[in-house]
């Protein structure tokens, strides 16, 4: 057996994994019934990860991973504190609908983790709310945005965002580009109408 095939069938563990625990729940899944999803034996799980744990572990590691890369890129050499500020948002959004089992466990199953990756996961989660913070501070400070909180705004920001992986139906009226846009201008407008002064 070479190593593609092995790569293959631990990714294959692992989406499966990322939609069971969606579906059932962390502490309602077995490996049992994860494998029978995956098509492999039970045991032949251990060939690829320690234990259920793991597997959580590694679904919100990756998710947390690949968010913060992510973003990073995408507001890296942006001039504007708000155009970086869409471009994250738009990021986060697309993201959460595309793999939105993993980013689905990886804010629903928080609770679920054992307390040293508990502690890595929250080190990560609190890495990447900085580079919103960043920005929002950033735009505060060259006068394009105005906010009395950047903690409660970004904090907000994220959840309202985050949010779209419980509800989001890739057969709906909408695409997830204006999905994005709508949310990026939810956040810069709010729903109330400009008053003349």
């Amino acid at each position: 057996m070479n190593s593609a095939t092995i790569s293959t069938r631990k990714t294959i563990i692992f989406r499966e994994a990322a939609r069971l625990f969606r579906t059932k729940g962390y502490s309602g899944s077995t490996l049992r019934e994860l494998a029978k999803r995956a098509g492999v034996k039970g045991g032949s799980i251990y060939h690829h990860f320690n234990s259920k744990q793991e597997i959580l572990f590694m679904i919100m590691e990756y998710t947390m991973t690949n968010l913060i890369t992510k973003v990073s890129q995408e507001i890296e050499d942006v001039e504007s504190p708000l155009e970086k500020l869409r471009n994250a948002i738009r990021v986060h959004v697309e993201y959460h609908t595309v793999d939105a089992d993993e980013t689905y466990v990886a804010d629903a199953e928080l609770r679920s983790l054992e307390v040293t990756n508990y502690k890595k996961i929250v080190k990560m989660r609190d890495h990447y709310e900085k580079l919103y913070k960043e920005m929002l501070e950033e735009g505060i400070a060259k006068g394009e945005i105005r906010l009395e909180n950047v903690t409660i705004a970004s904090r907000a920001l994220l959840q309202m965002c985050t949010g779209i992986s419980y509800w989001y139906n890739p057969e709906g009226p909408l695409t997830i580009k204006e999905l994005a846009d709508s949310y990026v201008d939810l956040f810069f407008h709010g729903v109330c109408e400009k008053k003349e002064a």
